[in-house]
């Protein structure tokens, strides 16, 4: 697989006009939970915890409603290969249909029981307390952001990747503003500590949403649908979405809830722990977005391939986006060991956990090319090559086979566990995935036509 490492200029140029604003707009995201930790992390260490352990909530909502988005996008890069429109808009109101009222239970649920969704993984009084004021703020985002991520899934999905970027940018921009203001009460704005953070995401997620409506619908873009074709949306249609749909929203459910089991196993060894991987997650999330932005171009080149018939040179682009993401995968991993102490300075915690901090980062460092790699194969090959029930397994032997039996047999029988160590063994998932995709990918089996 790894024989020719050579590149073409037509090929460097293709990936990269899909790949750079999907990355550019995921590193923004990034840098907006990164922005929000920063500036939580001047309150101290439970105030950290709060709101790692209230997203945690979030993100399972996030990966049930992208699951959504991307079993839509499936079908849409195929029929954008066919430049069939109308078919693309009637996959886009059953993705944003569904997506609303996923979102409405998980906006009840945070507003009606913040506290069970705290305790799920912590019951320290402090952190719960400082989360559920964030939660019952946050949950109307829920909404506003299953309709963003539905629009910018069509966006992506017709190779239009720059306009869910502008968006993200504007998104970061008044986030940052609000949250400075509202969190340390500035410029006679109340202070509102973790709370007030809660807020100023809400705003900037809604101003992001009122900027994307507003360039599809006032310069008729080509996904801006009507939504008159759900007049006309049969139960066979509806069939034929959840067929390809809910394994992929199953996928991205089960792995989300791996996640957060995780955290679940971080917190047994104390709040300090917590505050570790909360810290040092949102740094590596601004690493990791190169391999998903990889990824996701992937996925759109190899359907929009599969779509035009060319099936041969659906293979070729899988292999050649394989090769330079592990070696993508390597230089940002270097780069990343040498470069992660100076993340922690911007985050008030105590030397202890500022030492674990740096181990744990530079052992995220050392898995990145192993974790580039699997992300390439399993969002990008096989979603994007409609194989999405080996992508499921794949995803699920790695966590709930590998990586979370691992983790609480570790934390059950060995004494004095230490953060990093639980990490590390947590991290061995990421080579029995590449294992597990390697022989898959190297065949023509991933490649299935399906419109």
């Amino acid at each position: 697989m790894f024989q020719k490492l050579k590149f073409e200029k037509s090929f460097i140029k293709m990936l990269m006009a899909l790949a750079i604003p999907i990355i550019l707009q995921s590193l923004i995201t990034a840098s907006l939970n990164l922005l929000d930790n920063i500036m939580v992390g001047k309150l101290g260490e439970n105030e950290i915890a709060a709101v790692g352990l209230a997203n945690q909530f979030y993100m399972i909502f996030f990966y049930s409603v992208a699951g959504i988005g991307m079993g839509a996008s499936i079908f849409m890069s195929q029929l954008w290969g066919k430049k069939d429109v109308k078919k693309i808009h009637e996959f886009l109101d059953l993705s944003l249909i569904i997506s609303v009222f996923v979102s409405i239970f998980f906006c009840a649920a945070a507003i009606i029981f913040p506290e069970n969704i705290i305790h799920i993984f912590l019951k320290d009084p402090i952190v719960t307390n400082l989360g559920v004021s964030y939660l019952r703020i946050v949950a109307v985002s829920y909404i506003i952001s299953s309709i963003t991520l539905a629009y910018s899934m069509a966006l992506r999905s017709t190779a239009q990747t720059k306009l869910p970027m502008y968006g993200s940018i504007i998104g970061i921009a008044f986030n940052g503003i609000l949250n400075y203001l509202f969190i340390f009460g500035k410029f006679g704005a109340p202070k509102m500590g973790v709370a007030g953070a809660a807020l100023g995401t809400t705003i900037s997620r809604s101003i992001e949403l009122a900027f994307v409506l507003f360039m599809i619908y006032k310069y008729d873009n080509s996904i801006a649908t009507k939504f008159t074709s759900l007049k006309t949306i049969s139960i066979f249609k509806l069939k034929e979405f959840f067929k390809i749909a809910s394994p992929v929203i199953f996928n991205d459910i089960m792995w989300i809830l791996g996640i957060s089991t995780y955290s679940i196993a971080y917190s047994k060894l104390g709040v300090n722990a917590t505050a570790t991987m909360q810290i040092a997650i949102t740094v590596n999330n601004m690493f990791n977005i190169f391999g998903i932005g990889i990824g996701a171009a992937s996925a759109i080149i190899i359907g929009n391939k599969i779509g035009e018939g060319k099936k041969d040179e659906a293979y070729n682009t899988s292999i050649k986006i394989s090769q330079f993401g592990v070696l993508l995968g390597i230089v940002i991993g270097v780069l990343f060991f040498f470069l992660s102490p100076i993340f922690v300075g911007a985050f008030k915690v105590t030397p202890e956990t500022s030492k674990n901090v740096i181990i744990v980062l530079k052992i995220m460092a050392l898995f990145i090319p192993a974790r580039f790699y699997a992300i390439i194969q399993v969002i990008g090959t096989l979603r994007g090559g409609g194989d999405v029930i080996y992508a499921i397994g794949t995803e699920m032997i790695g966590i709930w086979i590998i990586g979370i039996p691992l983790a609480f047999a570790a934390i059950h029988f060995i004494p004095g566990l230490s953060i990093t160590t639980l990490y590390f063994i947590i991290c061995l998932e990421e080579l029995v995935k590449c294992v597990i995709t390697y022989p898959r990918v190297t065949s023509f089996k991933w490649i299935k036509s399906l419109v």
